[in-house]
């Protein structure tokens, strides 16, 4: 019987083995790329050889027409002195005076056939437009709260999700290391090099609720924002407690259809701005908005979260008539801010003529609190992009993406000094793009993946770009990919996860296609961003696999592991829409994270959504005394 030493060697070879095998793998899946590349190439030189060999065709039936009219005119030298009439008849219509039928030389003899392979890879650019907004102020608050309508008339989401279509070959996907789960109470954090010094759970926010969590936060000093579906929470001591306000009464009930449901929240440390972005529905047939506003984390300690100046943008302010717009996100820049919305027409059928809009509005006129300029993207340039998210740390520069099939990302940039915006697409090795699957204890699958008979889709956003955001030179993007192995023959993954491509933004190369992903349970629902240490920083959803409710982590991307603390006890058919992570404000090498858990209280509903808030972050070392 083999000695533990011997096991662990015996291990070893089998995992080297494992690595060399699946480099193997990976090696024949670009000879195979390159051979078919190798061909598309040949075929191509055969077509041009047979364009070549049409024109020779061609140039020497015409050479035997020039033959046949030199003749003739010889033949008439030779008359001496033929009529007048006859020369005229000639000089004006040789047609007449001689058939030249058959000169193009009749049917080629060689036909193009391309290659099925080549795919060209686009690019394009498009310019922006501008409007302008008003801001109103927040007076005589608390408003009367307005009576909730999880089932207005006009519901959002009411479109399947973007099936992505499958693409040329482009490489066999190679898997990552696969990422662990660790429970923050057994897991020993410090121990990994990580400090958690606040994770606060708010189950005030029942009763329960069947909408999506949407779950969105931002910390500024001791002043935490939290949002989900219908509530905002704030803290005043630094995330030890939080109180839960309804949206209805900070606001007046002034805009569209009255207010759901969707919120995303940012800080803004250029200004020292909380900046709140919520969705207000539209009466039937009517176009709905969004305000977004601003206040300093003193203004809400000073009024409980009451004193917001406010800009409200309707769809009319786009140009989209009475079209929906649903399923925002936001992102900071050096001296901006970008929020992105997806647009839905009025027709309730397919998303082909949807698309993406961003928007950019300059943070110095926000923080003066009068009227702000704004600039915007046309909707039907992103129709690919739609579900997506705008990049997150963005510098002088935003992004956004779509997938033209899941082979093709397309990559959208839009420079903070510009009115024009461009956009490229990139090849990628093919990732799994099947339906989106993954059962907890009760047998729903978390991800959705049908539609309600109202519409609603439950998949969305299936694998739209929700995870952006920029590491100095590069751009990260991550989406829900399903399991399998994306067609190409490459590594079989048992269960959905996240797919994440890093691009060099100088020349638009991929420098890693890499997962998270883990053999036992799914990962989904990415969002990204990167602090002041240039860490990218992950919050996600995981669970399922049959065993495993749906629950949410935190993590550092290259830990391949990921931290939760309380564990979901119900799986619902509709995780997500979103979590959110976003850089800290002071500690800005750290992370502010904001998940949900969802309960099983036994109520009619059968379960609630108990949001929470996480700091967490890399131990550094305390620097020596002075003296």
């Amino acid at each position: 019987m083999p000695n533990a030493s011997e096991r662990r060697d015996d291990g070893g070879t089998v995992e080297r083995m494992l690595e060399e095998m699946t480099y193997q793998t990976d090696l024949l899946g670009r000879m195979l790329a390159e051979i078919r590349r190798s061909n598309c190439q040949l075929e191509q030189v055969a077509s041009q050889t047979c364009e070549i060999r049409n024109e020779l065709h061609r140039q020497t039936a015409l050479q035997r027409c020039l033959l046949k009219l030199t003749t003739y005119q010889v033949e008439i030298a030779r008359a001496g002195s033929p009529g007048l009439a006859q020369l005229l008849d000639c000089k004006y219509g040789f047609g007449r005076c001689l058939d030249i039928s058959g000169c193009e030389g009749g049917e080629a003899p060689c036909k193009h056939v391309p290659c099925p392979e080549v795919q060209e890879l686009e690019r394009g650019s498009g310019e922006s437009k501008t409007g302008k907004v008003r801001p109103g102020r927040v007076k005589d608050a608390p408003h009367p709260p307005v009576r909730r309508d999880d089932s207005p008339s006009r519901q959002p989401n009411s479109r399947p999700p973007r099936i992505v279509p499958t693409g040329p070959f482009r490489g066999i996907l190679r898997r990552s290391q696969s990422s662990g789960l660790r429970d923050l109470a057994s897991g020993n954090p410090s121990g990994s090099g990580l400090d958690f010094p606040v994770w606060t759970d708010d189950p005030s926010v029942a009763p329960a609720s069947t909408n999506a969590a949407d779950i969105s936060g931002a910390k500024g000093g001791r002043v935490i924002l939290l949002s989900g579906n219908w509530y905002i929470d704030y803290s005043t001591d630094g995330g030890s407690t939080f109180t839960t306000l309804d949206p209805t009464t900070v606001f007046p009930d002034t805009l569209a259809g009255g207010f759901c449901c969707d919120q995303i929240l940012q800080y803004a440390p250029q200004i020292d701005r909380f900046l709140w972005l919520l969705q207000y529905r539209s009466a039937a047939g009517g176009d709905n908005a969004y305000r977004l506003a601003a206040a300093s984390p003193q203004d809400v300690i000073d009024s409980n979260c009451t004193a917001w100046t406010y800009w409200d943008l309707t769809s009319a302010s786009f140009g989209l008539g009475t079209d929906w717009m649903d399923y925002p996100s936001m992102s900071l820049g050096d001296g901006e801010v970008y929020f992105s919305f997806d647009v839905l027409d009025t027709t309730a059928d397919t998303i082909s003529d949807n698309g993406l809009v961003v928007v950019r509005l300059n943070l110095s006129e926000i923080a003066a609190g009068g009227t702000v300029n704004f600039f915007f993207t046309n909707p039907s340039d992103g129709a690919v992009a739609w579900g997506s998210g705008v990049s997150q740390d963005t510098g002088n520069e935003v992004f956004w993406a779509g997938h033209v099939n899941n082979s093709t990302l397309r990559v959208f940039s839009w420079r903070n000094d510009t009115a024009t915006y461009f956009w490229r697409d990139i090849g990628v090795r093919n990732w799994p793009n099947g339906t989106l699957s993954s059962t907890g204890p009760n047998g729903n699958n978390w991800f959705g993946g049908g539609v309600t008979a109202a519409g609603v889709s439950t998949g969305f956003p299936n694998n739209a770009v929700i995870g952006i955001t920029r590491r100095l030179n590069e751009l990260w993007l991550g989406w829900t990919a399903s399991n399998g192995d994306g067609g190409g023959g490459g590594f079989d993954f048992p269960h959905p996860h996240v797919q994440i491509v890093k691009l060099d933004i100088g020349g638009w190369t991929v420098i890693e296609q890499m997962q998270v992903w883990n053999p036992d349970h799914a990962f989904g629902y990415p969002s990204l961003a990167t602090n002041s240490d240039n860490e990218v920083g992950i919050a996600l959803g995981w669970g399922g696999g049959g065993s495993l409710n749906a629950n949410s982590a935190v993590g550092f991307m290259g830990d391949f592991v990921v931290w939760f603390r309380d564990g979901s006890t119900w799986t619902h058919t509709r995780w997500g829409d979103y979590v959110a992570i976003r850089r800290a404000a002071p500690e800005s090498h750290m992370f502010a994270g904001f998940g949900f858990v969802t309960v099983d209280t036994s109520t009619g509903a059968g379960h609630r959504f108990d949001p929470f808030y996480v700091l967490f972050g890399r131990e550094r070392s305390e620097p020596p005394p002075i003296g």
